[in-house]
């Protein structure tokens, strides 16, 4: 009669061990599956959410185009009350929401206008400096930024030899402004100097004439050569009405600016070429903003994009 073997207890234990390491490697393979098709889901959701967002963002310059073009059939001044400056409050859609705001860029003080350091300019913009309180010497800083040459204009300007000796050493534009942002790079420019300039100023493609039906209180004080109070420029702002200036005319025979006219003159206008559309949106997770600037063409009654900045998130 046979006696029936047993099995050795190490052997009983290294089957047990082979068990659970196939199901440890199971488990693995399974959760990594697992994983691996919820970051694909979530791939395809996020690119759902940013072509949806990216269509609401050009949707919205593309309304301010269409505004814009209707404008400048329909007026030949630029104000407040126009349904550009009412363009799109923040409106709730499916899964998301938008909001588009149209600011134009002509109720500021073009930097690039400063290229030549000419007698019309120049002592405009450090007027405003002036106003906002802010060490008028900064203009020739701003010059020297743009102009071709490397001469340093006044005790403030600055050219390659002082950005060179900077770290990270850098050379100046010697072009213009392609962005205010830019501005920062100046010689004696600091984060709260640009912050409390950058509202009254921009940055354009061609010499620009300051619109008196959307200027601030600060750029209409400074037009004049002996720079006007702030109840005077309150007052020229408030004669706009409803429907703003008509003309300069108009503006200028303000008492506030008796004898000023031929002064004042060049440098103002009642209509605008560049505005630009601050469009928002926000859909699924994903939220964006497009900076999108907009020129007038009169020859051929269209609204064309010059300059497009945008960000994600």
């Amino acid at each position: 009669m046979a006696i029936p073997s047993k099995t050795p207890l190490h052997q009983c234990g290294v089957a047990l061990l082979t068990v659970l390491f196939i199901l440890v490697l199971m488990t693995t393979l399974v959760v990594y599956l697992v994983e691996d098709n919820h970051m694909a889901v979530r791939r395809v959701s996020n690119h759902r959410d940013f072509e949806q967002m990216y269509q609401m963002l050009v949707g919205n310059e593309q309304w301010a185009i269409k505004v814009l073009e209707r404008d400048m059939k329909e007026n030949k001044t630029d104000h407040p009350n126009e349904v550009w400056n009412n363009l799109l409050p923040e409106t709730q859609v499916s899964e998301g929401k938008m909001k588009a705001v149209v600011l134009d860029l002509q109720g500021r003080f073009n930097l690039n206008n400063l290229a030549n350091k000419d007698d019309l300019w120049y002592p405009l913009f450090q007027r405003l400096l002036r106003v906002l309180e802010i060490d008028e010497g900064l203009a020739d800083a701003i010059v020297d930024w743009i102009d071709a040459d490397l001469d340093v204009s006044g005790h403030y300007g600055a050219e390659d030899p002082e950005y060179l000796l900077a770290n990270p050493p850098y050379r100046s534009a010697n072009r213009n402004f392609a962005s205010t942002g830019e501005l920062i790079w100046i010689a004696g420019f600091t984060s709260d100097i640009v912050n409390k300039l950058a509202p009254y100023v921009a940055a354009l493609p061609s010499s620009t004439k300051i619109n008196i039906n959307t200027s601030s209180i600060p750029l209409l004080r400074a037009l004049s050569p002996q720079i006007l109070t702030e109840p005077a420029a309150e007052s020229l702002q408030s004669g706009q009405g409803d429907e703003g200036y008509e003309d300069i005319e108009a503006f200028l025979a303000a008492s506030e600016l008796a004898g000023l006219g031929d002064v004042i003159a060049p440098l103002i206008t009642v209509s605008s070429r560049y505005f630009e559309v601050r469009g928002q949106a926000q859909f699924g997770r994903l939220s964006g903003i497009v900076y999108s600037v907009l020129e007038k063409d009169a020859s051929t009654q269209q609204v064309k994009i010059v300059q497009r900045r945008r960000g994600f998130s």
